[in-house]
């Protein structure tokens, strides 16, 4: 009986105590008067895991207490893991030689270890469509119209569902992001070299060799600028080429994703996944400036609130794409900056027929997404345009059978469907999930019915995507809304009429136009042209009832205008203007680049750490 009282006696003591935990971590936002300062807010915290750790409690998925920060927080805390943060996190390993440094990363994805299908190169094409992996923005034109706009929600972000490796020019990247030609030059080496990277034009595949071969007839310049086997645009070359490594073995295994650069057993990381940050504490500190001295974070899956304190002479860096800006938007007013949420750009993406491949030609896993990328730019003033910019308009190319293609791009399909459904799709993630399985259903009919009707062949396919004349902006409702100025310059129509009715002749020499009846199923369902007579249909349609986005969402906290580059005091870097700790190191950092963004966001990443840690990093406390 003494026993069993006991026991009562005791599991009646840890409820008060796990009521008074919860109190903590749990409480609504109350008025400013009234609120615990975060050292308060602390100290309780402390109190309230002692008690329970001398009750031998374990609260699992709600702390460890083993990996609890001291009283002053940690050193740093980043805010994302994906490019940027890759980038950042291997430089930064690198260089502060102090181990009782505290490193705290925040990933609202999965754990990339557990998410074993996005590992190899077979599987990748299934993990992109489906799961939690592939979320939308709520994206939408200037008169509301919905694009659809997709993002990587996974440790090691975009790189883990893209593997296009090409480099913005390093005159773009000087112009961007401040400093010489010649630092970004060697920034470049000294990350290329990572990657460990195999020279991409050796050991071509069969198709791979077929579409370099035939697109470099029709004018284009075949790309030798490469730093460790890593290409960069080139300025002034009008039609190139770009051959670009990827980062999987030649077995198929993603062992050279920027996840590959950080050293995750490091004993100074504390990787937490699974965690959405919800709000950025500031308080005044050094005059004029705030510092982030807290920040509001909920677990995923129990939705348990937590604040995670940073040390008075922390950072903050913010490495979480559109999260990044999304963060800041609130304090705005706060740090007198009103570029945050300024100067957002993504990719326009128009999908283009599916052309039958010579039978001759031997099919590779490898060739789902050939590591092929040509761009053709568009000159204004050559075009009468003489209020234009100039523009680069880049061709993915996708081959293999008619499954494999589609089952991969099913989700870009959605674009082809009514406004109406798409509109609340953006906001409603069941929706997504919903409507891109019922479309995945529809696709895997129609391709049952092709095979019976063509044979088992193989296609080829492409993508054209170019960067919108006007830029747009975070918006500060309720709905996360992102505005993207699409079609409101009446360039963007142009250019993509006049490049798809030159270069579709391209796709003829990749592939046969498919049976007419095929054509026109396929035509009258999307508008997707196979004859230029076509082209300006398509565009017109596209603009106002198709928008896809190609997964690159970039700005929101550029430097020079949000942030600082540094280069009046390197340990400024990234600095967001008002602040005196919260920097940016990933793509939200600058302007859209003219190519696929992976490696120009790793490339920030690395830098902001290159600067801030680079000349002092024996003097980090």
């Amino acid at each position: 009986m003494k026993l069993i009282l006991c026991k009562i006696l005791i599991l009646w003591h840890v409820g008060q105590s796990t009521m008074a935990f919860h109190q903590v971590r749990v409480r609504p936002a109350v008025a400013a008067a009234t609120r615990r300062s975060p050292r308060q807010e602390s100290l309780q915290i402390q109190q309230s895991k002692q008690v329970l750790s001398r009750s031998s409690t374990k609260l699992y998925g709600l702390f460890s207490l083993n990996d609890e920060p001291p009283d002053d927080g940690y050193d740093l805390v980043v805010v994302g893991s994906g490019n940027g943060a890759c980038g950042f996190l291997a430089k930064y390993l690198e260089q502060v030689d102090n181990h009782e440094q505290r490193v705290l990363v925040l990933e609202q994805g999965g754990n990339f270890f557990y998410t074993s299908d996005i590992t190899h190169q077979l599987a990748w094409t299934k993990s992109y469509s489906e799961g939690d992996i592939f979320q939308l923005h709520n994206a939408r034109t200037s008169n509301g119209t919905p694009i659809v706009s997709g993002r990587a929600c996974t440790m090691g972000g975009g790189g883990s569902i893209n593997y296009t490796m090409i480099h913005e020019s390093s005159k773009w990247l000087a112009r961007m992001l401040g400093h010489s030609e010649q630092y970004w030059d060697d920034l470049k080496h000294d990350l290329n070299q990572r990657f460990r990277r195999s020279d991409p034009t050796q050991r071509e595949t069969p198709i791979t060799n077929h579409i370099v071969k035939n697109v470099a007839a029709e004018g284009f310049t075949i790309d030798q600028d490469m730093i460790a086997n890593i290409p960069s645009y080139q300025e002034d070359v009008d039609n190139q080429l770009i051959q670009f490594p990827t980062q999987f073995d030649m077995f198929g295994q993603r062992t050279n994703s920027g996840v590959s650069l950080v050293n995750w057993e490091d004993s100074r990381i504390e990787l937490r996944t699974r965690v959405s940050v919800d709000e950025l504490v500031f308080e005044p500190r050094d005059g004029q400036l705030s510092a982030c001295v807290a920040m509001k974070i909920r677990q995923q899956s129990s939705k348990m609130e937590e604040t995670i304190h940073v040390a008075k002479h922390g950072r903050v860096i913010l490495c979480a794409g559109a999260a990044s800006p999304r963060l800041l938007m609130p304090h705005r007013e706060t740090l007198g900056n009103a570029a945050i949420g300024k100067f957002v750009n993504d990719h326009f993406a128009m999908p283009l027929g599916i052309y039958l491949s010579k039978k001759d030609l031997l099919l590779s896993p490898k060739d789902i997404y050939a590591p092929v990328f040509a761009i053709a730019t568009w000159r204004a003033q050559e075009r009468n345009y003489p209020h234009g910019k100039d523009t680069a308009v880049g061709f993915d190319f996708f081959s293999g059978q008619l499954q494999q293609l589609l089952y991969m791009t099913s989700h870009l399909y959605l674009a082809f469907l009514p406004n109406f459904i798409k509109s609340p799709m953006l906001n409603i993630p069941f929706l997504f999930f919903l409507t891109k399985n019922v479309v995945r259903g529809l696709v895997s009919s129609i391709n049952v019915l092709i095979t019976l009707l063509v044979g088992d062949v193989v296609f080829v396919s492409a993508i054209i995507k170019y960067n919108a004349a006007s830029e747009g902006q975070y918006e500060t409702d309720k709905d996360n809304r992102i505005t993207l100025r699409w079609f409101d310059d009446d360039q963007d129509k142009r250019v993509a009429k006049d490049i798809l009715k030159e270069r579709l002749s391209l796709m003829e020499k990749l592939g046969q136009k498919p049976p007419k009846w095929l054509q026109f199923i396929y035509h009258s369902l999307t508008k997707i042209p196979f004859s230029a007579s076509q082209v300006d249909e398509y565009v017109d349609h596209y603009s106002k009832n198709s928008l896809l986005s190609e997964q690159h969402m970039a700005g929101g906290c550029v430097f020079s205008d949000a942030a600082d580059t540094g280069e009046s005091s390197r340990q400024r870097t990234g600095l967001v203007h008002g602040s005196c700790n919260v920097h940016v190191a990933d793509l939200s950092a600058t302007h859209l680049p003219r190519v696929s963004p992976q490696m120009t966001a790793y490339l920030i990443g690395f830098h902001v750490a290159s600067q801030l840690y680079g000349a002092t990093a024996k003097d980090v406390p």
